[in-house]
């Protein structure tokens, strides 16, 4: 709470929406799914959501860090072993989707560390646990900034809502489809942001 206004101030977030239905709040437990391209993505995805607290899910490697350790407990991250993923991971993140909570998950996998200009495939994992719990998933954009003082903006797509796309049992071939339609609703998010660049900053929406 004290760090919250120095945050935005430093920051300056705006936010563009895909269409009318991403403006609405995110209510009840959510999956928000986002590219990561830094190590700052989790404080800049509290901000995009700032008006709900999250729990994020972050691989165990970060936890050893003493500094970064520090911070996800405080936050109450989810620690994953991406070498060793167990069902302890999966029923955490499904019983705080349960509780009402929202849970942050990077679909990449890991920092696009790169010169990809592009996001990465996604895993998985996300469509699944959505699908588990009968929670949506909201797609956001994080646009990096190109130096410190610029605004950090952001681009909210409209929820998906995975049993709508498959019913109450979902196949293999229906969680590979909807992580391929997330994985393009990404990119598509990243499209109206570099339109929204080159029109002056204004977004259709």
């Amino acid at each position: 709470m004290l760090a919250a206004p120095s945050v935005f101030l430093f920051l300056r977030p705006k936010w563009y929406y895909e269409n009318e239905r991403a403006k609405q709040p995110i209510r009840g437990g959510a999956i928000v799914a986002s590219n990561h391209d830094s190590f700052l993505d989790p404080m800049y995805i509290m901000v995009a959501v700032w008006y709900r607290r999250m729990r994020i899910v972050a691989t165990s490697d970060l936890f050893r860090h003493k500094t970064l350790g520090f911070f996800l407990h405080l936050v109450r991250a989810i620690e994953v072993d991406k070498k060793n993923f167990n069902f302890a991971t999966f029923r955490s993140v499904t019983d705080s989707l349960d509780d009402g909570e929202i849970v942050t998950i990077f679909p990449e996998g890991s920092i696009n560390t790169g010169n990809e200009e592009s996001v990465r495939v996604f895993k998985s994992g996300a469509v699944l646990m959505a699908q588990k719990a009968g929670a949506p998933i909201v797609p956001i954009y994080i646009d990096q900034r190109a130096h410190w003082y610029n605004r950090q903006c952001y681009v909210v797509g409209e929820p998906i809502r995975m049993q709508n796309e498959t019913g109450e049992r979902a196949t293999l071939r229906d969680i590979n489809r909807l992580t391929e339609q997330l994985h393009e609703t990404e990119l598509k998010l990243k499209s109206l942001m570099e339109a929204t660049k080159k029109n002056g900053g204004k977004n259709h929406v």
